[in-house]
């Protein structure tokens, strides 16, 4: 028996996102928790204390901006705690534009006290007319930030001295850097880069104690790199976290072959002898991919997650103990950012499954108890009728690579001759994971089956897999996709005349990819904040994201017959079947004018497209008005064509 959704209700399910874990000295209180959320209809930042006991929230207070900046800005996210959870740092931007500024926070109280008076936070980068990254962070001391920024035009990494809101540029390369963290001694910075291919390598800079620049901020004595265990070649590795003791860093890696966890000795680097890469040893076995490394404040654990198949499986590792770990029993779904509590007693980290909202779970080690700190799914939804998805393996029609999937089928009916949805992941270098997807059910709820395909160059299945797609973008990654329909339709599981294409972001552009290349296959295609057109995209794109697409794609002043034939843009004449495209003004990594072009050439060419754009919107939907009125009509537009 198929469920009747309420579309409005289900899309208004709200979400935990990043949050930060900080001491308290409250006798009951088991951590200070900043936690962002789209409970109030926008991504917002909440402040409060869980105890030890329950785990529950307690004295919560939602972050608030100065009047001026809430007329013009819509979320806040990424909160950071200082060492001593005195001060916080948070990011906002316009509208969606990732120009995030960063505020401060400060006189957070540190007593025992129910709560804290917030003050009115500052901007301490105003009005940038440039890119930071949201993963900035305090120095131990609480001094200083480290952030990475393109303000010289390419990103980089700099610190701010909060006395006088002074910068200083860290790093200086030919590198796109995504990540940087200080040390526990506050004396050097560890980095992360896009460098060769998809490649990315570790850096430690060391920072001069006693030289300073023109602009006061604190100079990189010297810069050395993380290297292979024959000390000749850098080591793919990006994700670092420090020790407590400074003495070692933590890493992801495929240099093995597929993502693991490693640790890089550094005891005596800061000791003034660079001469020294450090000892190279490794957690994991490239048995799975593993993520997100994290010490316990003791430094005998680390948590990190690992992949296994579509879920995403929380382990402990007893550093003490070789290689003793524990993939802790919990719910099937997606675990991510996991976190020691101060006192080592619990992890905090993020859960989200098919019939579960993304909350902020609490795991406490002494009784392997779990606590629902967030508690987002409320209201009459029949989440007892949703669906998990099916793990599936198909053959790609062009050259026999094995490609896998996950299918979702409706409850209630029998697996034949269904109208389907091929489901395109962004990224590329993502993966479609058992979360929640509230499009999916609504789709499923109604008899149309969902697959999700994980085409090459998708994560969780190895860097061989991953890199498949280097080169052969809109070609055989598209092939993966558009094999999934014959699958489908061999397995008698979908009707072949009743098949929809659908994605988002780089999802989108292989959409119209297959709206173009193999335009007798769809029903109907629609495609959310995509890119058309290499040259106008590499061009208009933010610099870490082009950097990435020369890396990947090639130049076009150089490969312009590749990227011509993999610009759907060029073959829009191609397109036989209705276009839905949905885009947002303030977009910076597939720019709302790749959307407009094709919006022009398919009226030109009098085909039927139905066109959608967000004025308050970047990549993506922070609006819960904006994520509700885009995805009903998206909803609507697939069922129209689908279904009649």
């Amino acid at each position: 028996m198929l469920r009747e959704i309420d579309i409005e209700a289900i899309f208004s399910v709200p979400s935990a996102g990043e949050f930060d874990i900080g001491k308290t000295r409250k006798p009951r209180s088991c951590a200070r928790i900043i936690y962002s959320s789209n409970k109030s209809g926008n991504w917002q930042l909440y402040l409060g204390q869980s105890d030890s006991l329950t785990f529950s929230l307690n004295h919560e207070k939602q972050i608030s901006l100065g009047e001026d900046d809430v007329k013009t800005r819509r979320s806040i996210t990424y909160g950071r705690f200082s060492l001593d959870a005195s001060s916080l740092l948070f990011g906002s931007d316009y509208d969606g534009d990732e120009k995030y500024d960063i505020y401060l926070l400060q006189g957070l109280s540190t007593d025992d006290s129910d709560g804290d008076a917030l003050s009115r936070p500052q901007n301490i980068t105003p009005n940038t007319d440039y890119s930071i990254l949201p993963n900035f962070s305090f120095s131990p001391d609480g001094n200083e930030v480290v952030f990475v920024s393109n303000s010289s035009g390419k990103f980089a990494v700099y610190t701010l001295d909060i006395s006088d809101f002074t910068t200083q540029r860290v790093s200086n390369h030919d590198y796109s850097d995504t990540f940087a963290v200080f040390s526990p001694s506050g004396k050097s910075i560890a980095f992360s880069s896009s460098t060769e291919g998809q490649d990315q390598w570790l850096f430690i800079a060391f920072l001069d104690e006693e030289r300073r620049s023109e602009r006061s901020g604190r100079v990189a004595k010297e810069i050395i790199v993380l290297k292979d265990e024959d000390g000749k070649n850098p080591l793919d590795a990006s994700d670092p976290t420090w020790s407590p003791d400074g003495r070692s860093i933590a890493f992801v890696s495929s240099s093995k072959g597929y993502y693991d966890i490693g640790i890089w000795e550094v005891s005596q680097l800061e000791q003034r002898k660079l001469e020294q890469s450090g000892a190279l040893t490794w957690l994991t076995n490239s048995d799975f991919e593993y993520y997100e490394p994290s010490f316990s404040h003791d430094g005998s654990k680390m948590v990190y997650t690992a992949n296994m198949l579509g879920d995403i499986r929380l382990i402990i590792h007893e550093l003490d103990k070789g290689k003793e770990r524990k993939i802790v029993d919990f719910r099937h779904g997606v675990v991510s950012s996991p976190k020691f509590s101060p006192d080592d007693k619990a992890i905090f980290f993020l859960f989200s499954s098919p019939r579960s909202p993304q909350d902020l779970w609490a795991y406490r080690l002494s009784d392997n108890r779990f606590f629902n700190l967030t508690k987002n799914l409320r209201g009459n939804i029949p989440v007892n009728g949703f669906v998990d998805g099916k793990y599936v393996e198909y053959r790609c029609v062009k050259d026999e690579m094995t490609i896998p999937a996950l299918l979702f089928l409706p409850k209630g009916r029998k697996p034949e001759k269904l109208p389907t949805v091929i489901d395109i992941h962004g990224g590329p270098t993502s993966q479609a994971l058992n979360s929640w997807n509230p499009f999916v059910q609504v789709l499923v709820s109604n008899g149309i089956a969902v697959l999700q395909p994980n085409y090459r160059g998708s994560t969780g299945y190895g860097r061989k897999f991953r890199e498949a797609n280097r080169f052969v973008m809109g070609n055989l990654d598209l092939a993966d996709c558009v094999s999934g329909k014959d699958f489908l339709v061999k397995e008698g599981i979908s009707d072949p005349e009743r098949v929809a294409v659908r994605g988002g972001s780089f999802g989108g552009y292989l959409t119209m990819c297959a709206l173009t290349k193999y335009p007798d296959e769809w029903v109907c295609g629609s495609a959310l904040f995509p890119f058309l057109n290499w040259f106008t995209e590499m061009e208009n794109e933010r610099e870490d994201l082009r950097y990435w697409d020369y890396q990947n794609m090639g130049d076009p002043n150089v490969d312009k017959e590749r990227l011509r034939e993999a610009s759907p843009i060029f073959f829009l004449d191609r397109v036989k079947c209705p276009v839905q495209i949905i885009g947002g003004a303030n977009d910076p990594r597939c720019p709302l004018e790749e959307a407009e072009q094709a919006k022009k050439i398919l009226e030109s060419l009098r085909k039927d497209v139905d066109f959608i754009v967000y004025e308050d919107e970047g990549h993506g939907f922070r609006s819960l008005k904006n994520r509700i009125d885009a995805y009903k009509r998206s909803i609507a537009f697939l069922e129209r064509h689908l279904l009649s």
